[in-house]
């Protein structure tokens, strides 16, 4: 390639050091809730152009991990749900990932008693409901935070 055919790039470089600690991020979400999917997939995807998979299932989420948990930026877990939910992938990550807690960030409408054994291990705890900005903006610092370790 020609130099003057990778100018034109140099010219926008600035503008893709912005984007790139978010753009190629990939997110991990727990909900049971498939509205609450959708909303949260669509606000984490318009502000901070993240890749997120989504799962209803706390047992999909340990096999998941078990395969590809490096290749997550940042695990959401809804902490309560019918079935295997949070918990479930919260006491697997601490017996045997124990590195992925602090990538963590709860989402719970629980009280504090549930999350009170959890909260120095994970990145944050979020209560439901919770503003889009502020799950933007806790997320986007779990994702900062890992770029500069």
């Amino acid at each position: 390639m020609n130099p003057q055919g990778r100018r034109p790039l140099r010219r926008f470089a600035h503008l893709l050091k912005r984007v790139a600690p978010f753009g190629h991020k990939r997110i991990l979400l727990l909900e049971d809730d498939p509205s609450m999917q959708r909303l949260v997939s669509r606000l984490l995807r318009s502000s901070l152009h993240v890749r997120v998979e989504l799962f209803g299932d706390g047992r999909a989420v340990v096999a998941r991990i078990a395969n590809a948990g490096d290749r997550y930026d940042a695990l959401l877990l809804d902490l309560m749900m019918p079935h295997d939910g949070g918990l479930t992938v919260l006491r697997n990550l601490r017996e045997h990932h124990p590195s992925l807690l602090a990538k963590v960030i709860l989402l719970t409408g629980s009280g504090s008693g549930i999350t009170d054994p959890w909260s120095p291990h994970v990145f944050a705890v979020v209560p439901k409901p919770f503003e889009g900005s502020a799950l933007s903006a806790t997320l986007r610092a779990c994702i900062r935070k890992r770029v500069s370790q």
